[in-house]
């Protein structure tokens, strides 16, 4: 079901497109947790931290991914927003072409390069196998993730939010009980985890699809796949700076992994446990992000700016009441958050994974404004203001990351 969010009140609007967006991340996140259980139950502590810093590397080619399909969908966004219905099929057939050849390019590039990319990221030589294993894996699969997101991007578009609530829901209990089935039943340890993980994506893209041929003139016919260059040129104008922005942000997580690594399996296991919350405490925020994006590029393809300032408002209003309210909380309940996953890690790895999420539950409400604003100017159509936060988000952490260690 589409939803067009050029009528109706703006809260209203945000409000119905949100939620289900919510409560997809929330899913992921609770598989995530799930996932982190069993295999840290299953496999150990080491195993737990290995995924968890294969996952980290995993991002850079997953953020710069995303950050290409978002650009594809501003496109979308607009025309689907003006009601111009052969551009939305045209660009969207150049946005799968694209998406699946910049999947196969870090496929390629990720097998080739693993092993001495995690050797210049200081990985712990008791790790090093583990996540070499994990990674291959996941990115022999990784087109079919590339071709996920783009399906996902095309639907959210539209204003469809519970088709992707939907293939996650089927993908997330498909990657539990292969987890399970392929970790303790067929003792693949954590090509087995991977793979189930692939699987499940391949899954959540073939029910994407599902649910783009039921929606009315969605999907592209043959002839919208012929090459145009100015097509292309707008998809890539619209996507670059963002996967630029989203590239050099991801590579200071990298910086820090590096250092972070270079600190010990101690401090690496506590802020492991720390991060698999962050994406948790973010769930009200990715919702609130993907609505304004959706409700800020089809208003603009309208040409409805009073309406704009109206939903942005009304989002960040929201974005702040919420991530107030949850800091508060992980504040107090931070070690027994950390607890349950580390229950027989070190004292002084609990202690860094307390720290760290108190710190990152503090600035909790600086990343919702953050995003909120950000997604607002993607649609809008401009990717340059983004790209540049992503820059100076890059030299603040490369000197929070070198300096305060020294204070």
């Amino acid at each position: 079901m589409t939803l067009d969010m050029t009528r109706g009140k703006p809260i209203t609007l945000l409000l119905r497109f949100a939620i289900p967006m919510m409560l997809s991340s929330l899913l992921q996140q609770m598989y995530t947790l799930c996932d982190s259980f069993i295999i840290g139950r299953l496999l150990g502590t080491d195993a737990f931290t290995a995924t968890a810093t294969a996952s980290n590397v995993n991002w850079f080619p997953l953020h710069i991914t995303m950050g290409a399909t978002t650009g594809f969908g501003v496109a979308l966004a607009q025309f689907f927003g003006a009601r111009k219905q052969e551009d939305f099929h045209r660009h969207f057939a150049h946005a799968i072409v694209l998406s699946f050849a910049l999947g196969l390019l870090f496929s390629l590039a990720g097998l080739t390069f693993a092993q001495p990319f995690l050797h210049l990221l200081n990985t712990p030589l008791e790790l090093l196998d583990y996540v070499l294993r994990y990674l291959r894996v996941l990115w022999i699969g990784f087109s079919v993730t590339a071709i996920l997101n783009m399906f996902t991007t095309a639907l959210l578009s539209m204003g469809d939010s519970r088709t992707p609530l939907v293939a996650l829901a089927i993908s997330s209990i498909i990657n539990i009980v292969l987890d399970i089935a392929l970790i303790a039943w067929l003792d693949l340890s954590l090509e087995g985890a991977a793979l189930a993980t692939v699987i499940a994506q391949a899954s959540a893209a073939f029910w994407s699809f599902r649910g783009l041929r039921r929606l009315e003139n969605a999907l592209p016919r043959k002839e919208h796949f012929r090459f145009r260059r100015d097509v292309v040129k707008r998809l890539l104008y619209l996507s670059t700076p963002r996967m630029l922005s989203n590239g050099v942000t991801t590579s200071g997580e990298l910086l820090v992994q590096a250092v972070v690594n270079s600190w010990g399996v101690a401090f690496l296991t506590g802020l492991t446990a720390s991060r698999r919350y962050m994406n948790l405490l973010n769930v009200v925020n990715s919702g609130l992000e993907g609505a304004v994006a959706t409700y800020v590029g089809q208003n603009w393809g309208a040409g409805e700016k009073d309406r704009i300032r109206q939903g942005v408002r009304s989002a960040i209003t929201m974005g702040l009441v919420t991530s107030l309210t949850i800091g508060g909380i992980v504040i107090v309940f931070a070690e027994s958050m950390i607890r349950f996953f580390v229950p027989d890690g070190t004292a002084e790895a609990v202690t860094f994974g307390i720290e760290a999420l108190r710190v990152m539950a503090f600035f909790l409400p600086s990343l919702y404004l953050l995003c909120e604003y950000r997604a607002a100017i993607q649609g809008m159509g401009n990717s340059v203001i983004p790209m540049y936060s992503g820059f100076l988000e890059l030299a603040m952490r490369i000197a929070c990351t070198l300096l305060l260690p020294l204070a």
